[in-house]
């Protein structure tokens, strides 16, 4: 299977990083869980703050709102970390997946 990268950063960083992700394109929520893992941001937040990830094109600056829009490999993504409602973070959609099975990768 082939793999495409994405490449992200967060919006106080001045590099980007690559995320390599499986086929030529992955789903946005998808590269959002992705990132969590990759930047350890389920283990970091011990304060019980819900966030979600902010992401916008990082030529373009569309903001990317559809979880199940389809980005191709080679985007360039920026992100931002903003406060959720309780129980509607990336996080407490992670664990309600895993739940149910849906979880993969």
């Amino acid at each position: 299977m082939s793999t495409s990268t994405i490449l992200y950063k967060f919006k106080a960083s001045l590099n980007f990083e690559s995320l390599p992700l499986p086929g030529t394109s992955a789903r946005l929520f998808d590269i959002k869980r992705a990132i969590v893992k990759a930047k350890k941001l389920d283990k970091s937040s011990g304060s019980g703050l819900e966030f979600d990830l902010a992401i916008e094109n990082a030529t373009t600056n569309e903001a990317y709102d559809d979880e199940d829009m389809i980005l191709p490999r080679g985007t360039r993504i920026v992100v931002r970390r903003v406060a959720s409602e309780r129980g509607m973070g990336i996080l407490s959609r992670l664990a309600r997946m895993e739940v149910m099975g849906g979880g993969s990768g």
